[in-house]
């Protein structure tokens, strides 16, 4: 089983190294625009059709930059316009990332040294390698992606790392995960991750975000920008900290409810709307599925009707079962808290999904 990662570095480039990769990247944009335009006229986003048309042009255009990013520009286009069907011209600014490949970029994570091509011949960039990124150095790198912060002018090389040789677990045993607002998890086997803590750090920053809104100055503005990116690292932090607890269980299959259409249904109320469209879930959702594939296990989804209505002990399916947390079924009077008792009606629903696909398959949906 092939396991991707994307690790990130910031470079350190000598002296004429940031003009030159600015440069390059403005001549990239160009030969990325030229490509989207004859795309879009011409209503196709083949790139063997597109090569032959515009690879004399954008040379001439762009002389210095190296063949290898021109083609890389080209692809880029053609799959820009491919994902809008050409229907508009895809628009890149100018100082946007640009795409590497092998040809154009050699880098070196055992001595942490890059040797990136730009319109000004090679440039040698060196980056720290940390404690973290040395598991990282018997990976294979695939491709590579350079991008700029205009603001902090400091640049950062993004390499895609492939590793073949995880083993997929062949013992199965399904945990039911139940995702919600009250409770960001619960899981079948008794576990509750509680979002007390952070229910009341949102709520302090909702506070001060009121506050610094009513102002309205520069440096309010300023305030909550910072605030918002405080935010949202303590948030993924927290998902991190419950998804590297419940992957390295003894669990091997991690069955979730389907909510990718959970936000397309009637509102309830101002402030519930809120706390719905700031939940987390399918940032978790992330989290556990790259942990749990470079374990050699697997995340499925299933089918989110009903979950929180269905008994899990005898099956039968009510509306009136689940008041608030509680949950009573009307049947055969089975009591338990209402996120638990959705969570082993999941896990009952991984496990008979399992049964009707291969259970080889990383991610699997069972709708």
């Amino acid at each position: 089983m092939n396991v991707i990662r994307t690790i990130t570095f910031k470079l350190q480039l000598p002296g004429g190294g940031p003009p030159a990769l600015l440069d390059t990247m403005r001549a990239y944009t160009t030969a990325f625009s030229t490509s989207a335009q004859w795309g879009f006229e011409n209503h196709t986003w083949n790139k063997v059709e597109n090569h032959k048309a515009t690879y004399k042009a954008v040379r001439e255009a762009v002389p210095d930059l190296p063949s290898s990013l021109v083609q890389g520009a080209r692809d880029c286009a053609c799959e820009a316009l491919k994902a809008v069907k050409c229907k508009t011209v895809p628009e890149r600014k100018p100082l946007a990332a640009m795409r590497y490949n092998q040809r154009v970029i050699t880098v070196n994570l055992i001595h942490g040294i890059a040797t990136i091509a730009s319109v000004k011949g090679r440039i040698k960039a060196a980056f720290p390698i940390s404690e973290y990124h040395r598991q990282y150095l018997s990976w294979t790198v695939t491709s590579s992606t350079l991008s700029c912060d205009r603001k902090k002018r400091v640049f950062y090389l993004h390499i895609s790392m492939e590793h073949p040789d995880v083993k997929p677990v062949k013992e199965i045993r399904v945990l039911g995960i139940d995702r919600g607002i009250v409770n960001v998890a619960v899981c079948s086997n008794n576990t509750f991750f509680n979002s007390k803590h952070v229910k009341n750090t949102r709520a302090k920053y909702a506070h001060l975000r009121k506050e610094l809104q009513s102002k309205g100055t520069r440096a309010a503005k300023r305030k909550l920008r910072k605030i918002a990116r405080r935010e949202r690292r303590f948030v993924t932090d927290a998902n991190h900290c419950i998804s590297k607890q419940i992957v390295s269980s003894d669990y091997t299959v991690f069955a979730l409810e389907d909510l990718s259409k959970i936000r397309v249904q009637k509102r309830r109320s101002r402030s519930f709307n809120r706390k719905l469209n700031s939940w987390t879930f399918y940032e978790l959702e992330q989290f556990l599925r790259y942990k749990a594939e470079a374990l050699g296990k697997q995340v499925l989804l299933v089918d989110a009707r009903y979950t929180s209505q269905k008994c899990s002990a005898c099956g039968h399916t009510y509306k009136g079962n689940r008041e608030g947390s509680s949950f009573r079924c009307r049947k055969c009077g089975f009591q338990l808290h209402a996120d638990l008792n959705a969570a082993r009606n999941i896990a009952q629903a991984g496990t008979s999904c399992l049964s009707r696909l291969p259970v080889n398959q990383p991610h699997v949906a069972c709708l």
